[in-house]
């Protein structure tokens, strides 16, 4: 089991804080609006956490736009893979204007993450490792009012057994992912 069998005693209460900052702006030394740059942190740390209560990092939003910017992502982890005690991430994204409605970017991230790591004889340990990720993709406008996203990105700190061996470092995630505004 990942997390300590419950001491209902000891944890009753936890604690958990977590925060995000972004910025953007213009690309240095170029004066064009059509390129950006895009720099992200996010960070958590916590106490007494418990599988209810402890963190959850997504290899991608979950598709609630409006909270998007502020969930922590870890690209090329599977879908709330990784439920870290504490966490740390940063991103830096350059996106370039190539039409009014496309949008392709690439991102270099990097996270170090408070997580458990099951061995191959079935028992459990929590390690804090660098998580380097390299990421690129595409988003454009598309009919009906949607958005359309296709991205690649490799994980190179996320441990995979790769056709039933040992694990070794190094995870990929490819995504299309749609999304659509209804209007009222």
């Amino acid at each position: 089991m990942v997390f300590d069998t419950p001491d209902v005693s000891k944890q009753r209460d936890y604690l958990a804080a977590s925060g995000f900052a972004l910025v953007a702006g213009g690309v240095p030394f170029v004066e064009s609006e059509r390129h950006r740059l895009i720099a992200s942190v996010y960070g958590g740390i916590g106490k007494d956490l418990d599988r209810f209560s402890t963190f959850r990092l997504p290899g991608r939003p979950t598709g609630y736009e409006w909270e998007s910017l502020a969930l922590p992502m870890l690209q090329g982890v599977a879908f709330n893979e990784l439920y870290p005690r504490t966490y740390g991430i940063a991103h830096l994204d350059y996106r370039y204007e190539a039409l009014f409605f496309m949008y392709p970017y690439i991102r270099a991230s990097y996270g170090r993450v408070d997580y458990a790591r099951f061995q191959p004889n079935g028992s459990i340990y929590y390690t804090r490792e660098p998580m380097p990720v390299l990421a690129g993709g595409l988003i454009t406008g598309a009919p009906w009012n949607s958005q359309i996203e296709i991205n690649y990105s490799y994980n190179f700190g996320i441990f995979r057994d790769h056709r039933g061996g040992p694990p070794e470092p190094g995870g990929q995630g490819f995504f299309v992912f749609w999304a659509r505004e209804f209007e009222k």
